[in-house]
């Protein structure tokens, strides 16, 4: 199997281990969405044992699950292998500066990265800085098409240009007030 849209099916973290336990058998598999499950850190950490197999992975939307940071770190150790990533949707799911700052290290492994989509997280909390950890991940990423940071709070003058210099030339990216 390489495509799997578990998405709306209110899972949750007990959900998530069954899930989780299927997944790891798995490996080639290319998309796979869990969006609407409400998976919070507990079912992240179920579905990132299964997600360090999944090499071959192109697609990943875990949007509307609640991850928060603990969850970040825990998706974290499994982006890291995914160096084939195209789409990663990781939308409304609260991740603040500290997630965007944990997951920044394996973002930047996935030079192939056309869609990154991290909207609604309130990334711009203190002022953006979490966000601005996502620097050298986004300098790594020179296929990038969209970036997606709407929804985040404010960020400063200085870090929306870091961002946009770091940014792949051809990536249209959506800030809080509006696409540039």
């Amino acid at each position: 199997m390489t495509y799997l849209n578990l998405s709306s099916n209110d899972l949750k973290a007990g959900g998530a281990g069954a899930v989780g336990g299927a997944l790891a058998r798995m490996d080639k598999m290319t998309y796979l969405s869990l969006s609407h499950n409400d998976l919070k850190a507990g079912g992240v950490r179920e579905v990132a044992a299964a997600l360090r197999r999944m090499d071959k992975m192109t697609h990943l939307d875990l949007r509307h699950n609640n991850i928060e940071f603990d969850g970040a770190r825990a998706l974290a150790t499994a982006l890291g292998r995914m160096d084939k990533m195209t789409h990663l949707d990781l939308s409304h799911n609260d991740l603040g500066a500290g997630g965007a700052g944990i997951l920044a290290g394996a973002l930047g492994g996935m030079d192939k990265m056309t869609h990154l989509i991290l909207n609604n997280n309130s990334l711009g909390r203190g002022g953006g800085e979490g966000v601005e950890a996502l620097v050298p991940a986004l300098q790594a990423m020179p296929a990038l098409l969209l970036l997606e940071l709407s929804g985040s709070g404010a960020f400063s003058a200085a870090i929306k240009a870091s961002i946009a210099a770091a940014a792949a030339p051809a990536a249209k990216i959506f800030w809080p007030e509006g696409k540039t």
